[in-house]
């Protein structure tokens, strides 16, 4: 037997094991009698008598509030009215991503037969809401596809009227408090609500410096609800309500009504996917607070020149929750006014010094202006700490400036030629601080952001 016809037969022999296998195999997996999510279509038989698929209950089921992780499942129950059998299929691509289909209980129902379609799904993801469907296709000519749908609230157990990121153990939330004034206290109101507890308590108001002060009252009534109000969803729902964007979303949805026909869909199934266009937008809406209190945060004076970054933690009686931390950032520019001169990138707001790229073998130098109210004792740098620390300054007052109330310092630093190279920025930053006899200024923090290659 030559070469040819050995290869022939091994082919025959591979190809011929291969199909016992998969048969093998479709008779484990799919037997006889038990739904499977299968590809196929059911097609109506040429003649009667037909199957006709009946909904006992609505196909669209508002659940109501649910928390992120939680996990839920509804049955809708179908009934086979007609006078043949009913061909029962659900496809696996007619499902949405977090949502399964139960069982069915067997591949279709007799006359008179009635079984139950169930629905699991699982909150996996920081929403307001959830809207879950699932596609049941049929023989019945009168209805071959029909949508079921469970929708609802997803509620947190603590939040902010501004919203929160949801973090591993703790709840966060950043606010921008600006440039800190240096003739009136700053204050700041926040509202801090739960979607889920009827009531609680605010426990503890922990401040990560004495700088800060805060005070909480509960909100209860009309309060409640003026403070917790979300003005942009309401701005989005008159959008949405606004005649013109009703008239182009009804043109939108002809046109796709004509696309899904084009596509194979079939006059009927539009007509029949009776909870996929219900009339209400269920997509804006968000669940209201069940209870809230007003937070409020006074800055003291005394806070350094330059940005700061502080926190205030909430602590709270809501079981298994974390508590509530604000994050504040902002600046203080106080008696003293820093200055940049040609070449250096500055930026007053965040106290950040900008050195750009240079080789790490010939260094950098650069000047800052500053300009300190007079005091009754000269000013001057008691204490220094620079980050990288072969940084070097140099402070060298303006003897010719004349400006009322206020003296000029040019302030040099020096990164030396020779240090070996170096990336700051981002959340890595060099800083310089200083401590000083100015009554109002004695701590001035600069952050520095530079790469030397």
């Amino acid at each position: 037997m030559n070469f040819r016809a050995i290869a022939i037969v091994v082919f025959l022999v591979v190809v011929s094991g291969g199909l016992m296998v998969h048969f093998r195999q479709q008779s484990i997996t799919e037997p006889k009698g038990a739904l499977a999510n299968v590809d196929s279509i059911p097609v109506p038989p040429k003649s009667g008598p037909y199957g006709k698929l009946v909904l006992v209950d609505d196909p669209l089921f508002d659940f109501g509030l649910m928390e992120q992780g939680q996990k839920g499942s509804h049955e809708f129950k179908i009934r086979n009215d007609g006078q043949g059998f009913l061909k029962l299929v659900a496809r696996k691509e007619d499902h949405t991503c977090q949502c399964t289909l139960g069982s069915l209980g067997t591949e279709g129902l007799k006359p008179g037969e009635e079984t139950t379609v169930t629905m699991n799904w699982d909150i996996q993801k920081p929403v307001t809401n959830f809207d879950h469907a699932a596609k049941i296709r049929t023989d019945d000519p009168e209805r071959p596809v029909t949508m079921f749908r469970v929708r609802g609230l997803v509620g947190r157990r603590l939040a902010s009227k501004s919203g929160n990121e949801m973090q591993i153990g703790m709840l966060s939330d950043t606010k921008q408090i600006g440039m800190l004034s240096d003739t009136k206290l700053t204050e700041r109101v926040f509202v801090v609500h739960s979607e889920i507890a009827d009531a609680f308590e605010i426990t503890k108001l922990a401040p990560s410096t004495p700088l800060i002060e805060a005070s909480s009252r509960q909100l209860i009534g009309e309060e409640l609800k003026t403070a917790t109000h979300d003005e942009t969803a309401e701005f989005l729902e008159k959008v949405k309500s606004h005649p013109v964007m009703k008239e182009t979303q009804a043109k939108l949805k002809e046109e796709n009504s004509k696309a899904q026909q084009l596509k194979g869909a079939g006059p009927l199934a539009p007509k029949h996917d009776d909870a996929e266009h219900p009339n209400d937008d269920f997509s804006s809406r968000k669940p209201p607070a069940k209870s809230a209190y007003e937070v409020k945060v006074l800055f003291k004076s005394g806070f350094p020149i330059g940005k700061f970054r502080e926190s205030l933690t909430i602590h709270t009686d809501i079981p298994d929750t974390p508590p509530m931390v604000f994050v504040f950032t902002g600046g203080r520019a106080g008696p003293v006014q820093i200055l940049s001169t040609p070449g250096i990138g500055w930026s007053p707001e965040d106290s950040l010094l900008r050195l750009g790229r240079f080789r790490a073998q010939e260094g950098k130098k650069a000047k800052l202006l500053f300009f300190i109210n007079k005091t009754d004792n000269p000013w001057e740098i008691t204490e220094a700490k620079l980050s990288p620390s072969f940084m070097k300054f140099q402070l060298i007052k303006d003897e010719k400036f004349k400006g009322t109330g206020r003296d000029r310092y040019d302030f040099l630093l020096e990164i030396p030629a020779g240090e070996a190279p170096l990336s700051l920025g981002g959340d890595s930053l060099g800083s310089i601080i200083l401590n000083t006899t100015h009554p109002e200024a004695k701590l001035i923090r600069i952050e520095v952001d530079f790469t030397s290659f």
